[in-house]
């Protein structure tokens, strides 16, 4: 059978389709959440955007069906050699693209842990403490470089397809959209010029340095929230450390995907629900 390759924009619509879906999916188990009215719905809401999406591509991808999105674009998945992926080859890929990120999160924090506590000498310490910490904070450049070359070529959607090396194609060349493709290559050979170019003049400032953070010198130095002015009800962290109410961040990130201060792109399996916030 002879497949077409996937435009960037058909690529684009087929995943903004299955986003809208799993949101869906996620406002639905809240609404069941809430009526159970239970007391660790808060704890709960932590984990609902992970299983909606675990559930979504479990039924679809894992099952070797189209997703709702590729259905809608006419897309489907297969592998370098042009074949379905296997049931196998999905589960690795579902565990990257859910979870990948958390266990890299996990991992930086355990090699922190265990290099702090050893009994290296005091320069080796240091110099891995240093690379662990280059790695937290260069990863967001890591996704712009993905980002920038999937614009360029449109060949991977996601880091979890990159590594799996699952790709999207067409069974109609009619299918294809390619109305935006030089614009998305501009847009991707720019961006990787300014990632670059970031890059190029960190490594040559002088005052480029990567201090390791002392988890225990942290502190809250508000408990407003600045989303709704008022105190902090049900109070969560974001990744980038910045703290809201659980309803305002949330309701924020319906409409943007990052956080109302920095900018940081989030997930919202990433937010964290602080207990014992005073």
């Amino acid at each position: 059978m002879q497949f077409y390759k996937a435009k960037v924009a058909d690529i684009l619509r087929s995943n903004q389709r299955d986003e809208l879906f799993i949101m869906n999916l996620e406002q639905q188990i809240h609404s069941f959440l809430n009526l159970l009215n239970s007391r660790n719905h808060p704890a709960l809401n932590t984990s609902v955007p992970m299983i909606a999406s675990i559930w979504y591509y479990f039924m679809t991808s894992l099952a070797r069906i189209q997703t709702l999105g590729e259905e809608y674009t006419g897309t489907i998945r297969v592998t370098r050699e042009k074949r379905i992926p296997t049931k196998k080859l999905g589960i690795i890929w579902l565990a990257f693209h859910v979870g990948g990120e958390p266990m890299l999160d996990r991992f930086l924090n355990y090699s922190r842990k265990a290099v702090s506590s050893s009994q290296l000498q005091n320069n080796a310490k240091s110099f891995l403490l240093k690379c662990i910490e280059i790695l937290k904070e260069e990863k967001t450049t890591v996704k712009r470089i993905h980002n920038a070359l999937f614009y360029i070529n449109g060949k991977y959607y996601n880091i979890s397809n990159r590594i799996t090396g699952i790709q999207y194609v067409l069974l109609r060349e009619w299918l294809q959209d390619d109305t935006f493709t030089g614009s998305f290559k501009l847009l991707g050979n720019l961006s990787l010029f300014y990632v670059l170019l970031n890059i190029v003049f960190k490594l040559i400032s002088p005052n480029n340095k990567y201090e390791v953070v002392d988890d225990t010198k942290l502190n809250v130095s508000s408990k407003g929230c600045v989303l709704c002015s008022d105190n902090i009800k049900s109070p969560c962290c974001t990744p980038c450390g910045h703290v809201f109410c659980w309803n305002c961040i949330f309701e924020s990130l319906r409409y943007q995907k990052s956080c109302p201060i920095c900018r940081e792109e989030i997930n919202r399996s990433r937010i964290i629900f602080l207990q014992n916030f005073v």
